[in-house]
């Protein structure tokens, strides 16, 4: 039973000492002393034959607390770039914060290791408690007419490995507070310069790309050259606008619609119009070729008819049989005059 207590405690131990916390370090060196407290009664069980050497591992094991509470562990993982910073001493430049990676074991009572995340980072400011952080975050501007609105900010970036050492330099906060105290400051800063540029019915409306263009390109230019590269930039949700605002904005937006619905009445009655027009132009024309075209067969036919066709034309289609009454003449003949 002390055996399987022994390994239990021994590889927890193991696995606290790895981790980055200095709470968790403390705790497995608790643990490993008790590991150590589990074996030397193990051995004293066993005899007291035994107890010079628990004396001597009692000695051994002071000493391995000694140097294990002097050494602390962590590991950086892939896409992160990790800093080694002295806690005493003087610290001139960048060269005195070291790039670490991997499994590092430094000494948790004079130095410190800051890890920064140089993967893209997506960080939302919203109003929601539920989405993003448990109060109040959006953001407040006013426009050009001095019209405030309330709106909810979503940021992407990307931290520049190489530059971590003079980023910490610079501002001396970890990643987090990096991204929820500086650069949340520049972004609300950003947003008030640029909104107090354009109109509220602009930045409702089609400005809105063009004020976060604006905004991403001000803060690339803050932040670039400090190792933040930002890629984007977006609002969250619709803007909240002060109600009678809102009231005015929509009444003047269905003004609009039905502006753009009698002007398309109107297109559609002229188009209908113009249709009408082309079909009686397309009737008038046909009927003159008709015409036209009746009357040159009219004229043809009337140059073709001289009195020796039309008699021929009488006597082919005569069946021989005269009238009842004629006048004592005969038909379609005509016969010469005696002298």
């Amino acid at each position: 039973m002390l055996l399987v207590a022994f390994m239990f405690t021994f590889t927890k131990a193991g696995d606290l000492m790895s981790a980055a916390s200095n709470f968790k370090l403390l705790l497995g060196i608790v643990l490993a002393v008790l590991a150590a407290v589990e074996i030397g009664l193990a051995l004293f069980l066993i005899g007291r034959e035994v107890l010079d050497l628990m004396r001597r591992f009692g000695l051994i094991a002071m000493v391995a607390f000694v140097l294990i509470a002097l050494t602390g562990c962590t590991k950086v993982e892939p896409g992160w770039s990790g800093i080694r910073v002295k806690l005493y001493g003087k610290q001139r430049g960048v060269q005195d914060f070291p790039i670490v990676t991997g499994r590092v074991w430094y000494n948790p009572w004079t130095e410190e290791i800051y890890q920064f995340p140089t993967f893209m980072q997506n960080v939302v400011w919203t109003r929601s408690e539920h989405e993003g952080s448990s109060y109040d975050e959006s953001f407040t501007a006013n426009s050009q007419e001095g019209v405030p609105f309330n709106f909810d900010v979503g940021l992407s970036y990307q931290i520049e490995s190489a530059k971590v050492p003079e980023l910490f330099l610079k501002f001396r906060e970890d990643y987090q507070t990096l991204t929820n105290v500086y650069i949340r400051n520049q972004v609300r800063d950003f947003f008030s310069i640029e909104a107090s540029k354009m109109q509220i019915m602009q930045i409702v409306g089609p400005g809105k790309q063009l004020i976060l263009a604006n905004v991403q390109g001000d803060l690339e230019r803050k932040l670039g050259p400090d190792g933040i590269h930002i890629d984007n930039v977006s609002f969250i949700g619709r803007m909240r606008l002060p109600e009678q605002v809102e009231a005015s904005i929509n009444a003047v937006i269905e003004a609009t619609q039905r502006a753009q619905e009698a002007q398309n009445k109107v297109a559609q009655s002229k188009a209908e119009a113009e249709q009408r027009v082309a079909e009686a132009n397309g009737i008038a024309q046909a009927t003159l070729i008709k015409a036209k075209a009746q009357a040159d067969a009219n004229q043809i036919l009337a140059a073709s008819l001289t009195p020796v066709f039309i008699q021929y034309e009488a006597l082919t289609r005569w069946n021989g049989i005269l009238p009842s009454v004629t006048g004592g003449a005969i038909p379609f003949i005509q016969l010469p005059q005696s002298k």
